[in-house]
């Protein structure tokens, strides 16, 4: 049995191939989104540029992500990124859209209020009761869902690489199914693969 970065290493292997394969798909995509950024990615990060990232947020991307960022790619060519689900992915630079206050460097360093299966009654009151605090802090928005909704990335707290989404209703994020960010974007891809129109 192989360790940790072999499977990483093999998850992202696949991912790269199944993404080739989603942008030589002849036609018009279907995906909701995807002529946006028509499965193209930008280049990848280096590991220094991530590191640097990180030492400035004071928070460490979790590894599936790192992973994706640096040998599969990272931005691209639409409007909010590259390939991913809903408009695309954004760039890691783009960690400031889901804060609903002022940017900060030390957000994404504090852990995130919510985890899977809790119930709020008044998220943002309950999330951020003083009026400094931020709701989305500990997150970076992995993609914009259109209507202001985002798709999110736990970097701190409980709920760390899991997968959340913004929601306008009281009940606040709600989290995906999926174990971590690579899951996410393979389900997505698998969704794009079967000629699906919409990701959920």
């Amino acid at each position: 049995m192989g360790d940790g970065r072999d499977d990483l290493a093999a998850r992202l292997a696949r991912v790269a191939s199944k993404l080739t394969v989603a942008a030589s798909l002849p036609g018009e995509a279907v995906m909701f989104g995807a002529d946006s950024h028509r499965f193209r990615v930008g280049p990848a990060l280096s590991e220094a540029a991530v590191i640097r990232f990180e030492e400035r947020h004071r928070v460490e991307v979790p590894p599936d992500y790192r992973g994706f960022i640096t040998r599969v790619g990272h931005g691209g060519p639409g409007r909010f990124g590259g390939a991913g689900p809903f408009y695309g992915l954004f760039c890691i630079d783009d960690w400031e859209w889901a804060l609903l206050g002022n940017p900060d460097v030390t957000m994404l360093a504090r852990p995130f209020p919510a985890e899977p299966g809790e119930v709020y009654e008044d998220w943002l009151a309950e999330a951020a009761p003083g009026d400094d605090d931020e709701p989305y802090r500990g997150t970076l928005p992995l993609s914009h869902q259109g209507c202001g909704d985002l798709s999110l990335l736990v970097v701190s707290g409980a709920a760390r690489g899991r997968v959340a989404e913004t929601h306008p209703g009281r009940q606040g994020p709600r989290f995906t199914e999926d174990p971590d960010f690579l899951s996410w974007y393979e389900r997505w891809l698998d969704a794009v693969l079967a000629g699906e129109r919409h990701f959920r």
